[in-house]
């Protein structure tokens, strides 16, 4: 049977069963007496070892088998889950995570193996043994070595047991369903009934001959019906003699036999009377249902969702031409067709945005296990707590910002967050702390991240950018803190002291910036020595829709996306002032900079002007004005990017859209407007 068909499905409840044992290693080893958290744990290792053994990866049964076994002897109180085990299972995770992604990538590209086994990758063999024989040690001291391989032989290394393969295969088959509703309840009740066979086994061995043919003897007497019979027997049976030691021994085995196939009897009956059980149930109601099952949801390839969303924006930007060819027509059946129809297409496109949206959590899901791992490298301890991941953002967004919060939060590990030894002589508590927080705005999506550490050096910052020449003397002296602690994002600056695995090389943060700009949000950052920092990101909920204020200047019209637009104003010409050729206005005591688009896109200036319309945005953590002719008011408007290789690189611009009328406006970048 071709299973490649199934890959994607496979793929998906991989990653969703890997990551639920990966929260709950977390969760037990803060707390490993935490019951819930170990049989969320059992229980999904069980479903994802099943899930491999009906595609045929055969590697990934084995390996999870054995950490099932493993997981199953420290719930039953067999093995204590210590660090070093906790270590073991997530190296065991990491190796079934890579072999996941080797599989599904052989059987994406058409990669068979052996018949009737596929292959798991050509280069998942040293890692993965390594770990599946330390598994195996654990597992398997002693005789328990045996005992494991005849309770779950059908995946079983030992390929000479094929007598016992065969009987597990048949308990199995009759089990299946049994085993999946007892769950751990079955596990207790087959080990303590195997316990009380061997026992019984025992007692039997240790009887004397003389009292077995004794008790046989006395079986038969009081069978018989005449005292004749009965001394005729008795004489019959001692004629044919002592019975030898392998009669005895077969007798044994098939007793055994007999034992085994009651209790698959057993496991049959208490089968089949839970589905007479169930079908009287369904029975006893007034209509019995024989519908299919309803299908709730359904897989769509990113692909498709991006070319749903382009036609919707195509019909947005119909809908807003056909409203605007129809205006000065009076007619109320148009008007009421005109009415239902952007309606229609209102809903449309919200339903189209809805499904790009995807859980912040599609993402951060991964960070605490890395800031676990980074944090015992380091030899710190540290508090990691995320708030706001059931945040929705656009899937375009979320796929882009991944990395640039790892790097963020590797930073804080490295630079932020001091020893505990450290942290003790400032007075602070020996464990760090390091917070995300995601929060819905008007119109954008923050994220913050904070942590409690010895914080950013300004005067350092000041030291080293001179030292390597990446500002002048004078830009040196006249850079204010705020200024000097944006520097950081400035490519070859780094404040380490030496280069580690983590950081120390001057590069990343530029690249975390770059990112972030490019999906039209922007990043700020705060900081006291000895404090903490908290960097701020503001992103755009969906790159494909976006609220901006339109505004006029010369004959054109402009978009300014929210996500940078602080608040709009206006002001007289005469508070305007001037600090080194440079026109600033006073606002709260505050000097804010102005940049004139007109003077930008070289027109000529207004005469005689008396008020300034001003539009505050912000610009990689720092306000200024753009001055415009007039603004128009906030409108909803469809991104389109420069595909054109002319134009993709052209500076001050993020994109166009199109008007109602059918004209085109530009949106402005306000990161890369000079």
């Amino acid at each position: 049977m071709d299973m490649s068909k199934y890959i994607g499905i496979f793929r998906s409840e991989s990653e969703k069963n890997i990551q639920e044992m990966s929260d709950s290693l977390l969760a037990l080893e803060q707390n490993p007496e935490n019951a819930e958290q170990m049989n969320i744990l059992f229980r999904s290792a069980h479903t994802f070892k099943g899930m491999a053994a009906t595609m045929g990866f055969k590697q990934i049964v084995e390996l999870t088998h054995e950490m099932e076994s493993l997981i199953d002897r420290s719930r039953t109180g067999k093995l204590t889950l210590d660090s070093y085990l906790i270590d073991i299972l997530f190296e065991c995770l990491d190796t079934l995570e890579r072999l996941v992604e080797e599989v599904c990538a052989g059987m994406e590209n058409k990669i068979v193996g052996r018949e009737g086994d596929r292959s798991e990758g050509s280069n998942s063999g040293p890692d993965a043994e390594k770990i599946l024989e330390t598994l195996r040690t654990i597992n398997n001291p002693s005789e328990e070595y045996i005992l494991q391989k005849n309770e779950f032989c059908t995946f079983s290394l030992d390929k000479g047991i094929e007598e016992k393969g065969k009987r597990q295969e048949v308990k199995e088959k009759t089990g299946e369903k049994t085993e999946e509703k007892a769950g751990e309840k079955e596990k207790g009740e087959k080990e303590e009934e195997t316990e009380k066979t061997e026992g019984r086994e025992k007692e039997e061995t240790q009887k004397t001959k003389e009292g077995e043919k004794g008790e046989k003897i006395e079986e038969r007497e009081k069978g018989e019906k005449t005292k004749e019979g009965e001394k005729g027997e008795k004489i019959e049976e001692r004629e044919k003699g002592e019975k030898t030691e392998e009669d005895e021994e077969r007798e044994r085995k098939n007793a055994e036999k007999e034992e085994k196939e009651k209790a698959v009897e057993k496991e049959k009956e208490e089968e089949t009377e839970g589905r007479e059980k169930n079908e009287k149930e369904r029975q006893s109601g007034k209509e019995v249902k024989t519908q299919s099952p309803k299908i709730h949801s359904s897989r769509v390839s990113t692909e498709k969702l991006d070319k749903l969303m382009n036609l919707v924006g195509e019909l947005v930007i119909n809908r807003s031409r056909v409203k605007e060819l129809t205006g000065k027509l009076k007619s109320k059946d148009l008007d009421f067709a005109l009415s239902d129809y952007q309606k229609l297409t209102r809903e449309l496109q919200e339903e189209v945005l809805e499904i790009r949206m995807i859980p912040l959590d599609h993402i951060t899901n991964i960070f605490p296990r890395m800031i676990r791992d980074l944090a015992r490298g380091q030899n710190k301890k540290i508090d990691f707590i995320i708030r706001g991941k059931e945040i929705k953002i656009d899937r375009a967004i979320i796929e882009e910002i991944g990395d640039p919060l790892v790097h963020l939060l590797r930073n804080a590990v490295d630079h932020g967050i001091e020893t505990p030894e450290k942290r003790v002589e400032l007075g602070k508590e020996e464990t760090g702390k390091i917070i995300i927080t995601a929060s819905r705005q008007q119109n954008y999506v923050l994220i913050r991240i904070e942590d409690d550490g010895k914080g950013i050096d300004a005067e350092e910052i000041r030291k080293i950018a001179f030292q390597r020449r990446l500002i002048s003397r004078d830009e040196a002296e006249q850079l204010s803190e705020r200024e000097l602690i944006q520097l950081i994002f400035t490519p070859g600056l780094s404040t380490a002291s030496e280069v580690t695995d983590l950081s120390g090389r001057g590069v990343g943060m530029d690249i975390v910036k770059n990112r972030i700009e490019h999906l039209g949000g922007s990043i700020k950052v705060d900081s006291k020595p000895g404090t903490g920092s908290r960097f701020e990101l503001r992103l755009p909920i969906t790159i494909a829709l976006c609220q901006s204020m339109l505004v006029k200047v010369g004959m054109e019209r402009y978009a300014i996306p929210f996500t940078n637009i602080i608040k709009s104003i206006s002001v007289r010409k005469k508070d305007v002032r001037h600090i080194r050729s440079e026109e600033v206005i006073l606002i709260n005591e505050k000097t804010l900079p102005l940049l004139r688009l007109r003077k930008l896109f070289q027109l000529p200036a207004i005469e005689n002007e008396e008020n300034l319309d001003i539009v505050i945005v912000e610009k990689a953590g720092q306000y200024i004005g753009l001055v415009v002719d007039s603004l128009l008011g906030k409108q909803e408007i469809i991104i389109k990017t420069f595909k054109s290789r002319l134009l993709e690189k052209t500076r001050g611009f993020a994109g166009a859209t199109v008007m109602g009328d059918g004209s085109v406006i530009l949106i402005l970048d306000i990161n890369s407007i000079t």
